[in-house]
């Protein structure tokens, strides 16, 4: 049985969990905090893992170097074994720069860059990096523009994972002619109007559409807009880690199920 946990309790941030059948493991992206010293990676998600038994990680994917993405790697490393951590082409001194100060580990822990195209496969669950963009070809500066895409599939379901990927980087995709079409869609950028373009959307042809974003958040995150969009764009039920806590999916490869709750009834 193949599982994808999306972690709902890292509020503003993103987080995912894979577990292969025969109980190999690996992270795309780990969530933590712009402000403050609450430590997600340590409180969060080390005991997630631990729930479900996960007492190693093969490695972590990080779609990008921003603290609500990638901070966790701290905690999670010295409490449980990362086998490598794959990081994007900001470089390892962007991602130093975000959790290198909290855990010695982190410093010494082998780093891999990921490049696209690159393709893994663990235990039937096939990885690939879709985008791994090099430099900034659009004029942003957020750093979001920097952000990988992973498509993680297993049999007949596929789960794209966008981190925080701008609205130009998804037309540069589209463009290509990319195949993005999966199953289940992480919306970009926790539901923001600079990501989730209608022509992306379209292609993705999502089933479900997961947004991962806290509760009550300052940005204003998911947006109307982006709502209305999905709704429009797409036949996809639509899943909030505000409203429904950590959204778990389980698939055989042929079936696929899904596990969330009402935390939160507007």
């Amino acid at each position: 049985m193949y599982q994808d946990g999306l972690l709902g309790d890292v509020g503003q941030g993103d987080a995912a969990l894979v577990i292969t059948p025969h109980g190999h493991a690996f992270m795309v992206d780990t969530g933590g905090t712009r402000q403050g010293t609450y430590d997600i990676g340590a409180r969060v998600d080390v005991p997630y893992l631990l729930h479900y038994g996960v007492r190693k990680l093969d490695f972590i994917m990080l779609t990008h170097a921003h603290d609500d993405h990638a901070k966790g790697v701290s905690g999670i490393l010295g409490k449980i074994p990362v086998g490598a951590v794959m990081i994007g082409h900001e470089g390892q001194g962007a991602y130093l720069k975000t959790f290198g100060g909290l855990n010695p580990a982190v410093k010494t822990e082998p780093m891999v860059v990921l490049k696209e195209g690159t393709e893994m496969n663990l235990d039937g669950v096939r990885i690939q990096v879709l985008y791994a963009p090099e430099e900034n070809k659009t004029g942003g500066s957020t750093g979001n523009e920097f952000s990988n895409l992973i498509r993680v599939s297993y049999g007949k379901h596929s789960f794209l994972f966008t981190g925080d990927l701008s609205s130009e980087h998804e037309s540069i995709l589209c463009s290509r002619g990319t195949h993005l079409e999966s199953t289940v869609l992480k919306v970009g950028h926790h539901g923001s109007n600079t990501s989730s373009s209608q022509g992306f959307l379209r292609a993705v042809k999502p089933k479900w559409s997961v947004i991962s974003v806290g509760y009550g958040n300052s940005f204003g995150h998911p947006e109307k807009e982006i709502l209305q969009r999905l709704e429009s764009c797409t036949d996809s039920k639509v899943l909030r880690t505000d409203e429904n806590g950590a959204v778990v999916f389980y698939s055989d490869g042929e079936k696929l199920r899904v596990d969330a709750q009402i935390v939160y009834d507007k």
